[in-house]
């Protein structure tokens, strides 16, 4: 009985491994499934809206695809950090449709647009389409420049590829006028003297009046505070008196008449006002600050009074300079000149046009670096450069960030002085020939880091006093050797007084 029952158990085995190598021949039904719902060449590569600007755009399907497919498109945020403001990472649901219809009221920044079509009648197979997404703000990123006359002022910003690059379409090129007046229903109050962008938090404007400007929103232009509001305690309208303005990282720094003030601004979603003035040595500031992005110094000045530099630390206390050690090309402590312009430059240079107390003709470059730790070898080189020609009738200076190139100006003519060589001096514009009747009113070199034409492009104010009407030139210019190329011109602007770079 056991002999039988183990040869049927092994006769068993043999049919069933028969049976499993048969061909199955059952009624399946098999088919290729594809992924590819959306037609990826026809939709965008790059979206670049403003804020409440309203986009519209089809999934845009491909030949074949099944008409019982599920959309969603959602935006995200392109950094893996979260936002700093809210300490979550965003990603918001736009529309469950095929077409998205979204009217866009989130914070300027870089985005990815991401759509997610899933065939739900064959298990869930979804395509992923990402397509990076640009929110700018209402007050476009661009080529801020601030011009009116000496009662009133308003801001425009020049909008290219040159300065966005491919956020833009191709083309590109207009100028956003009086986004101030058209946000705040007036125009700023007095002559302008600076506008400046905070990185990632706001725009500061300046005027040359007792009023002294505001504080106002990097969105859309708006007042968030007036000029005395910028401090803990209001100045009053006699105190006020603006000078110069610089920030480094998230550090402010303001020069209010001949006092220097700092305030970190760590937090984006708050705002910290100026307290006490800089103190501990008894200094009036020229208007000009020095911003490194290092440590050991949070801020450098030009003492006029006692014709020296100085420097503050973390603490806002004002700190003099070590005596010269061995390589110093002259005494920080005691240049006794008077400063004429001040610019970071090449080769993180401070470069310094100083003179003798009211002589032009007695104009040198004392150029700082601040890249290290005072060791008494800060005052890097010392350059006599006063018999360049018409250096005595400057009035604008630009320093180039890329190379030894340094722009000045008088009324009417551009040179650049070849300050590392033979300190001959080359003219490169004459406004008077294309532009008769104008003078120069400012001159700036777009100096942003890791921009595409940092240091390429300079920016040149023109105004004729005639008929009020100010232009401003845009000049591409080699930024090693510093020659001028193609020039374009806008105008509509009245006296430029103030421009700066506003990043978004």
């Amino acid at each position: 009985m056991k002999i039988y029952n183990y040869c049927f158990a092994v006769l068993a085995a043999i049919v069933l491994f028969l049976f499993g190598c048969a061909k199955d021949k059952g009624n399946y039904d098999y088919k290729d499934l594809s992924t590819s719902f959306v037609d990826t060449v026809a939709m965008p590569n790059t979206f670049f809206v403003k804020q409440n600007e309203s986009i519209e755009q089809d999934a845009v399907s491909t030949p074949g695809t099944p008409g019982n497919l599920v959309y969603e498109w959602r935006l995200l945020q392109q950094s893996f950090s979260p936002d700093p403001a809210t300490g979550i990472y965003f990603n918001k649901l736009l529309a469950n449709t095929k077409k998205l219809s979204y009217k866009v009221v989130d914070a300027p920044g870089s985005y990815m647009l991401v759509l997610y079509v899933k065939d739900n009648a064959n298990g869930g197979i979804t395509q992923i389409v990402k397509m990076p997404f640009t929110i700018g703000s209402y007050a476009s990123p661009g080529w801020m420049v601030l011009h009116g006359d000496n009662t009133s002022s308003d801001i425009s910003i020049i909008v290219n590829n040159k300065l966005l690059g491919n956020l833009l379409p191709a083309n590109t090129d207009y100028v956003q006028p009086n986004v101030f007046s058209e946000t705040n229903g007036a125009k700023i109050q007095g002559e302008g003297a600076n506008v400046i962008y905070m990185s990632n938090h706001w725009v500061d404007v300046f005027t040359k009046t007792d009023q002294g400007g505001y504080r106002i929103s990097g969105d859309d232009l708006r007042i968030k505070n007036t000029y005395s509001n910028m401090f803990i305690n209001p100045l009053s309208a006699s105190d006020i008196q603006y000078q110069a303005y610089a920030g480094w990282s998230y550090n402010e720094l303001l020069i209010n008449k001949g006092s220097l003030y700092f305030v970190p601004q760590p937090t984006p979603s708050l705002y910290y006002q100026f307290g006490v003035r800089c103190f501990g040595e008894d200094y009036v500031a020229a208007p000009f600050i020095g911003t490194i992005f290092n440590f050991s110094y949070y801020g450098v000045i030009y003492d006029m009074k006692n014709k020296r530099f100085l420097y503050i630390d973390f603490q806002r206390y004002v700190k003099q300079f070590k005596e010269p050690g061995l390589t110093a090309k002259f005494n920080m402590r005691n240049v006794g000149k008077e400063m004429v312009y001040a610019e970071h430059g090449f080769a993180k240079g401070w470069f310094c046009v100083m003179q003798d107390e009211g002589n032009p003709n007695s104009r040198e470059l004392f150029i700082c670096n601040f890249d290290k730790t005072d060791d008494g070898n800060r005052a890097l080189d010392r350059i006599n450069i006063s018999n360049a020609t018409d250096l005595n009738n400057a009035k604008y200076f630009s320093i180039g960030n890329r190379a030894n190139v340094m722009y000045y100006a008088t009324d009417t003519k551009i040179y650049q002085n070849n300050y590392a060589g033979d300190l001959f001096s080359t003219q490169r514009y004459d406004i008077s020939v294309s532009y008769p009747g104008n003078v120069i009113t400012g001159m700036k070199l777009l100096k942003v880091n890791l921009h595409p034409n940092d240091g390429k492009i300079l920016y040149v104010a023109l105004y004729n006093p005639t008929t009020k009407a100010g232009t401003l030139l845009q000049i591409d210019v080699n930024e090693v050797s510093g020659v001028f190329g193609a020039i374009k011109a806008y105008t509509g602007f009245g006296k430029i007084s103030g421009m700066n770079y506003k990043i978004k």
